[in-house]
């Protein structure tokens, strides 16, 4: 292999290099020295093998060039490198030979301990007469790496860091800022959309962090175990975040919400194992399987994305965002599973598309977040509307009520009057007709102020009055009035008393009252021979009035239709009434926490039942 020439600042010494694989990983120089080394076409492509790696290059500087050189071997997260420079004349067939001095590098050097400040491994090579010198590199390494050794000039390398750093720290700082501002924005709109996409740019950001050297440079420059471990674990929750935030970006849960609460528990459950392998020391065999899934889910978005994408305009900006990660994405997981080389600018085009990504995501979910905002705020604009023009409507029954009242009272007392010397069969059945009409509507409209009321106490807090059951149904059977004898209270037996004697309910005395005359004036409507049984009864939490007639039961029509506003049976169109009693009813104990319910009782009859739950346990 002939020499390769330096004299250009830069010199990349590619196809001119020979490597040994110690698999052991014991070998000494002299040991490797006589071993049979293997010339290479390109790059040392290392792939996934962890051991000890050997490279040889022979190198010769022009006359007119400076002795000084710096020799870099990237990529920067090299683990341990270490540098031998000989005479290539005295390298052959010797076999015990002065070693030279080793240089070490790579992150197992303090920053301060190397040659210069520089992010990836840097080694002075002093080459004093234009003779051929061979480099010897021994690469102890245990994740995916292509070797690319380059001869530098000690002032070009100088100016290209410079640039390289300045670059990367732009990225690296618009990236944070991204970051940052999705977990802020996150946490004031309350949106977990924006805080999976801060979660996913952080994962991302991180792992090129580490995996790039500057997590080993600035904070463990001494642990490069550490570094590799946390590149797999954040490469490992980047998976399934890119499916949570993508997902919930494109909708994906309307669409195939199985498949989708499928995927994403398959990718969670990925990512768990994988942590759990990495932490366990099982690095080398978990990294390979991580960067595989990684390029699988970048095809699985785009495939799905170009599935949803006629039934969300929208997921065109998503497939968009993630184009300037494929082509520097995909080479750089390649690359580290051993199949394609290194690129010189693989890394810095990986952070550039990747700060593309972010940006373009960023402002998509944005968008999305603040048209649910909006949306919001139209929706609470409306409800405060909504809330207006319902207050001027009551405001207008309640004068309405106050007008009609007035009218219905002096009707009442002039027919009452009149009624009282009869005027002749023909009148008194007039004045009988006007006397039931008026009753009707006071009657239609105590119901409808009723409903108004309750609406009203919908919108604000329910009394927490302790009620007895005596106390309600004292409060019913004193508004019901009633003087036919036929209503009978069904007698329980001591314990059941003690039960009942402990049993309180919160709520209105007056509307629980209301809702329970209810029942029983119904019962006693539709029975007006019959005994109508009302009873109390305490049962897991919960507190039962029942009323029970014998009455013709109820039809199929009315069963349908039994709590709906003004709807009756057709059975009875001749008994008076409105259609709003158990409407009434239902909404008061649904309010207080409890409902009602009606069915027709085995034997004939009706059964009406209002529970309402316990204040406390008896």
């Amino acid at each position: 292999m002939s020499p390769m020439a330096l004299s250009a600042p830069k010199v990349a010494l590619v196809g001119h290099m020979a490597i040994w694989l110690d698999e052991a990983g014991t070998a000494t120089w002299q040991q490797a020295h006589l071993q049979p080394f293997e010339p290479v076409a390109g790059n040392v492509t290392l792939g996934h093998r962890p051991g000890v790696v050997w490279v040889r290059m022979l190198v010769q500087r022009d006359a007119g060039s400076a002795s000084d050189w710096l020799l870099e071997v990237s990529p920067a997260h090299l683990d341990l490198v270490t540098l031998w420079v000989e005479p290539a004349s005295t390298s052959a067939g010797v076999a015990a030979l002065p070693e030279p001095v080793a240089q070490r590098a790579g992150l197992a050097v303090l920053p301060q301990d190397r040659p210069r400040w520089h992010r990836k491994s840097v080694f002075p090579v002093n080459l004093p007469d234009t003779q051929a010198y061979t480099l010897w590199l021994r690469v102890d390494t245990e994740t995916a790496k292509t070797v690319i050794p380059v001869m530098w000039r000690p002032e070009s390398i100088e100016e290209s860091n410079h640039r390289g750093n300045w670059l990367m720290g732009l990225l690296y700082g618009v990236l944070v800022f991204i970051t940052a501002a999705a977990m802020i924005l996150g946490s004031i709109a309350g949106n977990r959309l924006f805080q999976w996409c801060g979660a996913y740019f952080f994962s991302i950001g991180a792992m090129l962090f580490t995996a790039d050297g500057w997590f080993s440079l600035l904070l463990l420059p001494a642990a490069p175990r550490v570094s590799h471990y946390l590149t797999s674990f954040c490469l490992a929750l980047a998976i399934p975040l890119c499916s949570t935030v993508f997902f919930g970006v494109v909708r994906g849960e309307r669409h195939a919400p199985r498949l989708v609460r499928a995927y994403l528990r398959v990718a969670w459950s990925y990512s768990l194992v994988a942590v759990l392998l990495v932490l366990a020391g099982g690095f080398a065999k978990v990294n390979p399987w991580l960067n595989y899934v990684a390029i699988a889910q970048l095809v699985v978005v785009i495939a799905v994305g170009l599935w949803i994408w006629p039934r969300e305009p929208q997921t065109r900006w998503v497939i968009l965002s993630f184009l300037p990660i494929i082509l520097p994405g995909l080479l750089r997981l390649v690359r580290n599973v051993g199949y394609a080389p290194s690129i010189n600018w693989l890394d810095v085009g990986t952070l550039a598309g990747l700060t593309c990504h972010a940006l373009i995501l960023f402002f998509i979910v944005a968008h999305k977040v603040g048209q649910v905002y909006r949306a919001s705020l139209e929706a609470k604009s409306q409800a405060l509307l909504s809330a207006a023009q319902l207050d001027e409507q009551r405001h207008f029954v309640a004068l309405l009520s106050h007008e009609i009242r007035n009218p219905l009272a002096t009707l009442d007392g002039a027919i009452s009057n009149l009624m009282r010397d009869s005027l002749g069969p023909a009148s008194d059945a007039r004045l009988d007709r006007m006397s039931r009409a008026v009753e009707r509507l006071q009657y239609v409209l105590g119901y409808c102020l009723a409903d108004e009321r309750l609406s009203t106490l919908a919108l604000s807090e329910r009394p927490q009055i302790p009620l007895t059951p005596a106390l309600i149904v004292q409060e019913s059977l004193k508004q019901l009035a009633d003087e036919s004898g036929r209503l009978q209270l069904t007698p329980f037996d001591a314990a059941g008393a003690a039960g009942l004697d402990r049993a309180q309910v919160l709520g209105d005395l007056v509307l629980l009252g209301v809702a329970l005359k209810n029942l029983l004036d119904n019962a006693l409507k539709y029975d007006p021979l019959g005994q109508v049984h009302l009873s109390v009864a305490v049962d897991k939490g919960r507190l039962t009035f029942a009323v029970r007639d014998h009455g013709p039961g109820l039809d199929a029509q009315a069963s349908s239709r039994l709590f709906e506003k003004f709807a009756r049976g057709q059975q009875h169109p001749h008994l008076s009434g409105a259609g709003l009693g158990l409407h009434l009813s239902r909404r008061i104990a649904q309010q207080h926490g409890g409902d009602i319910h009606v069915r027709n009782a085995s034997g004939g009859g009706v059964v009406a039942g209002m529970a309402l739950p316990l204040a406390r346990s008896v």
